[in-house]
């Protein structure tokens, strides 16, 4: 038996804990290979043959013994190497760990495959390979995560034995390497607790843990929306404009929307954060020029940004209201936002977004969130802890009470780095007009009142 085979034997009974790879002596990597996908029609269309990653031993960033496995790239989107293993059963193990050594911020993964798995592309085929995606930072990480996370993102003895494990990185740079050493499993069955999020909500006193729970708060106050035309909810805030304009005569009106008298400061994205962590591909799409795209919960919505340094810095905001236009024909079965309480919020974004880059894993190309889908509100957050705006669906043309939101960003205090709209499942805009929307009328906008300082 090779002395791979041989290490992936060793169980360590002190710390419950069992070394799979150590990458000591050359034989360790004679069952490791490229990979490369054999049967086109039994995977996902976007696999492809990637270029080729040299792998050796390396006395550098050992975490264990004398040797690394040193992984070199030659560029690609996920470039992948890949070792059939004795077919087993992890079921008694629940968490795997490696320490990675990494030259820059970059993302590294890990794939384990049973008997049963599919590289297909759907859900089904997801949920069928355990996956560990992390975002790895320069010097030594500690990857680790937990093999049975739920019921449906983990190994599974309905899958049969474990009989493949991976190695993969994205978006190498041509000569870029990366250490792996001490792949081990452990039956402990700890883990971390996940941060506690809370959410401050403008205009009250109220910190909530997300939109979810703001919804069911507000939810004795909702209404049955009145079907309104883009026109007639403009015609609304002009009315409402000319009430402000009595009582503030410098007062003047601003409207952002694309197109609109030349203006072209709107910027918007679709990207999905779906789970579970080996929606790889769904996650590294980027969808910047797309004239409509779904609006619907956290994991799957727009950023957006609209430029509103035409408004001078320390003006008085009156009023303001963002506008959205629904593409659907109609609305989606068990999402009905005429038949039940729906609520939506804006996170502010903290990161200089780029509209042709941006997916779950990038806010620019190589320059990563903190957390998949920029879900990280700790120090250095992706997006601010707070709600902007927020409120219920109207129907086909939905508005909200943007004025906090232009508060935020004209108050000279921080840049404008754009918002994420998202709601709490109960509306689910399928299509939604993004700025390069064809009819004019129908692409997003914002309407402000505001009074300068001057």
């Amino acid at each position: 038996m090779r002395g791979l085979a041989l290490a992936a034997l060793l169980l360590v009974p002190d710390e419950g804990e069992r070394v799979l790879f150590d990458f000591e002596e050359a034989a360790d990597l004679a069952d490791w290979s490229n990979l490369a996908i054999e049967n086109p029609a039994e995977a996902d269309r976007r696999i492809r043959q990637e270029p080729p990653v040299r792998l050796e031993l390396s006395p550098e960033h050992a975490s264990s013994g004398r040797s690394s496995l040193k992984l070199t790239f030659s560029g690609g989107a996920w470039p992948t190497v890949t070792r059939a293993l004795p077919n087993e059963d992890w079921m008694p193990y629940h968490r795997l760990t490696a320490d990675v050594t990494v030259t820059r911020d970059c993302l590294v993964g890990f794939a384990v495959l049973q008997e049963k798995s599919s590289r297909k592309e759907g859900w089904d085929a997801a949920v069928s390979r355990w996956t560990k995606t992390a975002f790895c930072r320069p010097g030594r990480n500690v990857v680790t995560d937990l093999l049975h996370r739920n019921d449906w993102s983990a190994i599974n003895a309905k899958l049969g034995p474990v009989v493949r494990f991976e190695i993969f990185m994205y978006r190498p740079r041509p000569g870029e390497s990366i250490w792996v050493d001490r792949v081990r499993l452990s039956k402990a069955k700890d883990g971390e607790e996940p941060p506690k999020r809370e959410f401050k909500v403008p205009g009250t006193d109220w910190t909530v843990s997300g939109v979810q729970e703001l919804g069911k708060r507000l939810a004795p106050q909702w209404r049955k929306p009145e079907p309104r035309t883009v026109d007639e909810v403009e015609g609304e805030f002009r009315a409402q404009f000319e009430k402000l304009h009595a009582r503030h005569p410098k007062a003047r009106l601003a409207v952002f929307r694309d197109g609109e008298n030349g203006y072209q400061g709107w910027a918007d994205a679709y990207f999905s954060s779906h789970g579970p962590d080996g929606m790889t591909f769904d996650r590294s799409e980027n969808f910047g020029r797309s004239p409509s795209q779904e609006i619907f919960m956290r994991h799957r919505s727009p950023l957006m940004r609209v430029d509103l340094s035409k408004i001078p810095t320390g003006s008085k905001i009156l009023a303001a209201r963002l506008i959205l236009v629904r593409s659907d024909k109609e609305f989606a079965k068990g999402h009905d936002p005429e038949e039940k309480p729906s609520m939506w919020v804006v996170e502010p974004c903290a990161r200089p977004w780029v509209e042709t880059e941006v997916n779950a894993y990038e806010w620019a190309k190589d320059r990563f969130w903190r957390a998949i889908g920029g879900q990280h509100y700790g120090e250095d957050p992706d997006f601010w802890p707070v709600y902007l705006a927020y409120g219920q669906s109207q129907g086909k043309v939905c508005w909200w009470d943007f004025a906090e939101a232009v508060r935020f960003w004209t108050d000279g205090s921080r840049e404008n780095h754009g918002f994420m709209l998202h709601g709490d499942s109960h509306d689910w805009m399928g299509r939604a007009c993004y700025r390069e929307w064809p009819e004019l009328k129908s692409r997003p906008a914002v309407l402000v009142a505001y009074a300068p300082s001057d």
